[in-house]
């Protein structure tokens, strides 16, 4: 039965299906098609419409892109911002477009890839592709980053990031043997 509220549209509800809620590879495929688009949901995710102090003027400007580089400029006078500064990607030559990608495999294998997987998948040398996850494995087990991301520590992302259970990301790794005593095996 329909609601009145239905009925005067003359619209059904569309029930949500598992595939409504899946976010695919064509999706993040859409959502970031090249480098530049990474750059701009990062500016803004930190500065929202463009809008930040700027340093030079002291007053609450629009920044524009600045062509070939990961800056944006005040459309004032010309002051330089840099969305990337303060994050893992700030001296990273790695592209902005392999490192969303790294992050999206991760979320959607929750948390169980390998390194030699994103070798393969991203086209990257083995140590940049195990730096990119470390780096990220890493951000999540930060007690900031959980802090403010509540949502992290409700999906079990903290189980999935740290590499044995109830092990700190400090001091010496077990080695295979240990790995394997540890696993009762």
């Amino acid at each position: 039965m329909r609601s009145n509220s239905q009925a005067k549209s003359g619209r059904k509800l569309k029930r949500s299906t598992t595939e409504d809620l899946c976010y695919t590879i064509a999706d993040f495929n859409r959502e970031f098609p090249s480098d530049d688009a990474c750059l701009e949901y990062i500016k803004e995710q930190r500065w929202p419409n463009g809008l930040t102090r700027c340093e030079k003027c002291d007053t609450e400007r629009k920044h524009y892109r600045v062509t070939g580089r990961t800056a944006y400029a005040c459309d004032h006078c010309g002051n330089h911002i840099y969305p990337l500064a303060g994050t893992v990607f700030r001296k990273s030559t790695t592209s902005l477009k392999a490192w969303f990608y790294v992050m999206y495999l991760m979320v959607s294998t929750a948390g169980a890839i390998s390194a030699k997987r994103i070798q393969r998948e991203t086209r990257v040398t083995y140590k940049t592709a195990w730096r990119t996850l470390r780096e990220i494995r890493l951000l999540l087990a930060n007690e900031q980053v959980r802090s403010a991301y509540p949502l992290a520590e409700r999906d079990n992302i903290n189980n999935v990031c740290s590499p044995l259970p109830n092990q700190d990301f400090e001091g010496p790794r077990p080695r295979g043997r240990e790995i394997a005593a540890s696993a009762g095996g």
